[in-house]
């Protein structure tokens, strides 16, 4: 065989040369139309994706659901779109589409502060208590983008609503404690925590809280306000009274605060459990109380026939007739208001809303006998 000639071996390497370059150009030229396509396709799922929002502002949930789906399908790895998909679906009532969305969402990032608190309100709208509460918790605790410390507050003080809301009393004060000391410095979110201590049936905190704003802020209607309330819900009448009586001279015209003022009043000057009275005065007030609920029984028309009513009332008629020496005073006020407890427990009822206007200061006093 003839050898190569000397101008051969050039030839082909000159050959792979230009198919090499042809090949890397050939790649760059992918990757550039690649980059370009993904350039494109992430425009188009922004475009989408605000076009999502605008109509959420709006309140069309509904269409911005295609709008978002739309925004999915061109950037599936944005986790900020199928957040934004799953919100749009609870807003239009598709609980299980949204749980569905979110829940997958959270697969990638189960710590995701925002989906996560997405997730505990469908199952909030949804009822199941036990279950939001998880993904509440889940939200105070996980990561937030920005502005951690407010969203976890933000968060914690949502919970805490919707704890209020269905009265779950344990647990609603197991979320205000640390969000009380959270929001020190926020005079409106103290304020609107200790309301929610007196929900949660703890008006002594409630009291203490309003008492320092009030005190920092003279002029601050809500606190005075706030502290009456939660010095009446601890049978404090006369620290409730001085409470509206502050914020009757910040509103003197507000008839609902002059009533909470005036039954403040009522109840003070008819308690024989007050401190600081005589014996002579505990004893006239437990007749007092005697004769009010004789006196509500006849008005409400009890059935005396029922429940030993005619025995009791026999009984406090007798009690109400009877003269005590100053020796027996004290065991006859005991007395009283026992007899007076037991038959007001079968007259309240028979009682008509209308008469509760009347009977409210009755009430309130037995009932803080009876602690």
């Amino acid at each position: 065989m003839e050898p190569l000639s000397g101008f051969r071996l050039p030839s082909l390497f000159r050959t792979l040369f230009f198919v090499a370059i042809t090949a890397a150009a050939l790649v760059v030229i992918d990757t550039v139309l690649a980059s370009t396509e993904r350039l494109e396709t992430a425009k188009e799922g922004s475009r989408f994706y605000n076009e999502g929002l605008a109509l959420t502002r709006k309140g069309n949930n509904a269409a911005a659901i295609e709008s978002f789906k739309s925004a999915i399908a061109n950037a599936r790895e944005n986790p900020e779109y199928r957040l934004a998909l799953g919100r749009a679906q609870r807003g239009t009532g598709l609980l299980d589409d949204a749980e569905a969305t979110l829940s997958e969402l959270l697969k990638g990032d189960s710590m995701a502060g925002a989906p996560n608190l997405a997730l505990a309100r469908v199952y909030a709208r949804e009822g199941r208590m036990s279950e939001a509460a998880v993904y509440y918790h889940r939200a105070i605790f996980g990561q937030w983008k920005q502005d951690a410390i407010a969203n976890q507050v933000k968060t914690r003080s949502e919970l805490a609503d919707l704890l209020a809301a269905n009265n779950s009393k344990a647990e609603l004060l197991a979320e205000l404690l640390p969000l009380e000391e959270q929001t020190a410095s926020d005079a409106g979110m103290q304020k609107k925590i200790a309301h929610l201590y007196i929900t949660a049936g703890s008006p002594a905190r409630a009291a203490g809280i309003f008492l320092v704003v009030a005190r920092i802020h003279p002029a601050d209607f809500d606190a005075h306000q706030g502290l009456g309330d939660a010095e009446f819900a601890l049978g404090n009448y006369s620290a409730a009274q001085a409470a509206y009586a502050a914020t009757l001279r910040l509103r003197p015209k507000d008839q609902e605060l002059r009533r909470r003022w005036e039954l403040s009043g009522h109840v003070i000057d008819l308690d024989p459990t007050r401190k600081g009275l005589s014996g002579q005065e505990r004893y006239r007030r437990s007749i007092l109380v005697l004769e009010q609920v004789l006196d509500a029984a006849k008005r409400c028309q009890v059935d005396s026939q029922q429940d030993h009513a005619t025995d009791l009332a026999s009984a406090a008629s007798t009690a109400v007739k009877r003269h005590v020496g100053a020796a027996e005073q004290s065991d006859a006020v005991e007395a009283n208001l026992d007899l007076a407890a037991r038959l007001w427990k079968i007259v309240k009822p028979k009682c008509a809303p209308a008469d509760s206007a009347t009977d409210e200061p009755l009430d309130l006093v037995l009932a803080k006998a009876a602690q």
